[in-house]
């Protein structure tokens, strides 16, 4: 149990909660009895969310910026973020209250000079957004008809809770192709 709380407590959280979903109630417990309470309660907030929706299959590995922040700034943050690397294609930018007002892709951020601000290079679209109980083929279809690479998952007052890549949607519409399954790395 504390080599697999281990290996669930590295994975990105989409792909723990995948494997979690994979073992019985009893099985979960036992490994969240082996992990820090930081990340079982954000495990279990993720088991919450059903799994053919948007908030069951989402990670929760951020990078957030203000309006306020530079692009040095914002480089920086990625740079402390490398280890998830796999889940960053853009940074959520949020206003003063924490509501999402952008989506800045990363090309965006390589190209721009390091002392503008965040404010500075906001676009005129709107980002692409879905709530937690987004089915899994409405968030397909926000990215088919943005061709982002994913899609910024928020509640009901616009804040961010998640993000949704490209991957993670073919994952969800076909869950039995391509997927490992956590209880057989156990046996």
């Amino acid at each position: 149990p504390d080599q697999a709380a281990e290996l669930i407590a590295n994975m990105e959280p989409d792909e723990a909660v995948d494997a979690l979903r994979d073992l019985e109630e009893d099985e979960r417990d036992e490994l969240f009895e082996h992990m820090n309470a930081e990340q079982r309660e954000q495990l279990e907030e993720l088991l919450d969310y059903e799994e053919d929706r948007a908030g069951g299959f989402m990670t929760t590995n951020l990078i957030i910026a203000s309006l306020d922040d530079t692009v040095a700034d914002v480089r920086e943050q990625l740079r402390e973020a490398r280890d998830h690397s796999a889940d960053v294609d853009a940074v959520v930018v949020v206003d003063r209250d924490g509501r999402v007002v952008d989506d800045l892709a990363l090309y965006e951020l390589a190209v721009s000079d390091p002392g503008q601000t965040v404010a500075e290079l906001l676009g005129e679209a709107a980002p692409v957004t879905v709530g937690p109980d987004a089915e899994v083929r409405d968030v397909a279809q926000h990215l088919v008809e943005s061709r982002r690479g994913s899609v910024v998952v928020v509640d009901a007052d616009g804040m961010p809770l998640g993000r949704i890549l490209a991957d993670d949607v073919v994952d969800a519409l076909l869950p039995d192709r391509g997927r490992f399954h956590f209880p057989r790395l156990l046996q």
